[in-house]
């Protein structure tokens, strides 16, 4: 599910206007959402889509419900390519790699994992390759919130 985020419209930066093939910030809108599985918020999503490439149904529902954003525009058969992956957490400590590591070890320390994991930009094109929106996903910590699963004879 997504959940429309009331918040003021993130100006476009240049290179996004451009990748958007647009001339004017004026020719897009912005959409912020929280894409979520149940309670758990899995990623904040920051959009940005020329109208003007949209069916006047897509636009209605983009500006007036919580519908995600791909599941509108699915009738434009999109194709998405990455413009940027950041990592902004990693469960390994810096220089894990030359770390003597005891496996022998009884206790680990807590893995305490931050509200951010990682960071995705994407362009996303119609069916005729023109360029309609620009996503900007943050994917949170709750993608590793997971139940421990029941153990056998505890049901």
């Amino acid at each position: 599910m997504a959940d429309r985020v009331p918040a003021a419209a993130k100006p476009a930066t240049a290179e996004q206007m451009q990748r958007l093939h647009v001339k004017d910030s004026s020719e897009l809108r912005y959409r912020s959402v929280a894409l979520r599985c149940g309670k758990h918020v899995l990623s904040r999503a920051d959009n940005w889509y020329v109208p003007e490439r949209l069916s006047a149904e897509m636009n209605r529902l983009l500006e007036t419900t919580d519908a995600p954003l791909g599941k509108v525009v699915a009738g434009l058969q999109p194709t998405r390519s990455t413009i940027e992956v950041q990592t902004l957490w990693s469960a390994m400590p810096a220089g894990w790699s030359c770390a003597r590591f005891d496996p022998s070890a009884e206790t680990f320390p807590a893995l305490e994992i931050p509200s951010a994991l990682f960071q995705v930009r994407a362009l996303l094109r119609g069916a005729d390759g023109l360029p309609f929106s620009e996503v900007n996903e943050v994917y949170q910590g709750a993608l590793l919130n997971f139940t421990e699963p029941a153990r056998e004879g505890s049901r």
